[in-house]
């Protein structure tokens, strides 16, 4: 809850001092089906429990028993609060001002999602667009640049927070799976102490450049001896060896790895294109897009347990004493993307 509260700007309690004369008031509306009501909602820290937050709307007893579900959200700088036990929000009555409030509220989520749309179709109608660069990127970096989206590395959603990932419809063995994000392991928890370690213990020549470009899954050691596991009761996920100096390569907790996959696809676009060549160069035409909102952040861990997503290094150095790493990429099976969503994604055609 306090990290809604940041991130919608609405309160922060790290800013706030202890105490009731520190206390601080806010606009909060509840919604039944029997209408809206504004309140109230006090926010503090007590002095006593080291100061642990707390949030209270006024005269909750009313609307609100033990062991209710409550929804909890903000909405143009004010808390809104929904019962979910007691008002059936896919029954509203028509016309209502429960059914008014919920429909703008959906209109007002996919805002952003509709105008992306539009501009991807109004792209589309306008024939194929010539590939940006080459390589693996090429679909990505060719998309980005035909919607006016500069390249960069920001951990950030691409478009207005909607996450883009585009890849072509015809896959290569090398393109089954898509990246769902980069995380650097936890370093003072893991045995090696940098991608320059792993490479060191890990890497080989090819040609004249020492790299470790690898999968790693829980599958199985790969040719490298690097593998995956998951220790459920730690909620840890291990990257391990079976080298007997570097048993124990990196680890990651899994709440940072829950965390990443929340903040970078909480609204994704996956693209699909189709390739040709014309006159030697690659062409692109969009073709479609699924649609998927809010991770189920649960899936994660059994995805990593069986293998359905899984880890790739990229490090290659760069100088005697350092080495460079895109990643690590967590990736996923792609035919298994909408089983980390909830509910069912949406579909569009877009030629």
């Amino acid at each position: 809850m306090r990290a809604l509260f940041i991130e919608e700007k609405f309160h922060d309690y790290a800013q706030q001092g202890r105490g009731e004369r520190c206390k601080a008031v806010r606009t909060a509306y509840v919604h039944e089906a029997s209408g809206t009501r504004p309140v109230s909602v006090s926010l503090y820290r007590p002095k006593t429990k080291d100061g642990d937050p707390r949030f209270w709307i006024y005269g909750f007893r009313r609307h609100a028993a033990h062991d209710d579900v409550v929804a909890i959200f903000i909405l143009n700088g004010a808390l809104h609060a929904i019962n979910l036990t007691k008002t059936n929000v896919a029954e509203a009555v028509p016309g209502s001002e429960l059914d008014i409030f919920l429909a703008n509220l959906r209109m007002a989520s996919y805002s952003v999602a509709n105008e992306l749309l539009k501009m991807l179709r109004d792209i589309a109608s306008k024939g194929p667009i010539l590939a940006a660069c080459a390589g693996s990127t090429s679909v990505g970096r060719s998309v980005e640049s035909a919607l006016g989206i500069k390249a960069n590395s920001s951990r950030d959603p691409d478009y207005k927070g909607i996450e883009l990932k585009s890849g072509r419809s015809q896959l290569s063995a090398r393109e089954t799976r898509a990246t769902l994000f980069a995380c650097v392991p936890d370093w003072e928890m893991s045995q090696l102490k940098s991608s320059a370690e792993i490479l060191h213990h890990f890497g080989y020549y090819r040609g004249t450049t020492f790299k470790l470009y690898c999968t790693v899954t829980t599958k199985g050691p790969n040719p490298q001896g690097l593998q995956l596991t998951v220790d459920e009761a730690a909620r840890l996920l291990k990257e391990v060896s079976n080298k007997p100096d570097a048993p124990k390569v990196a680890i990651w907790k899994l709440s940072k790895l829950e965390q990443r996959l929340s903040e970078k696809h909480r609204e994704t676009f996956w693209i699909k294109v189709k390739t040709e060549k014309v006159c030697g160069q690659e062409m692109f035409h969009l073709h479609s897009i699924t649609h998927t909102r809010s991770p189920n952040i649960p899936q994660l861990e059994r995805m990593l347990v069986d293998g359905t997503v899984t880890l790739d290094h990229l490090i290659k150095r760069v100088s005697p004493t350092r080495a460079n790493e895109k990643g690590p990429l967590f990736k996923i099976v792609r035919a298994k993307i909408p089983e980390l969503f909830l509910g069912k994604p949406r579909t569009y055609a877009l030629s």
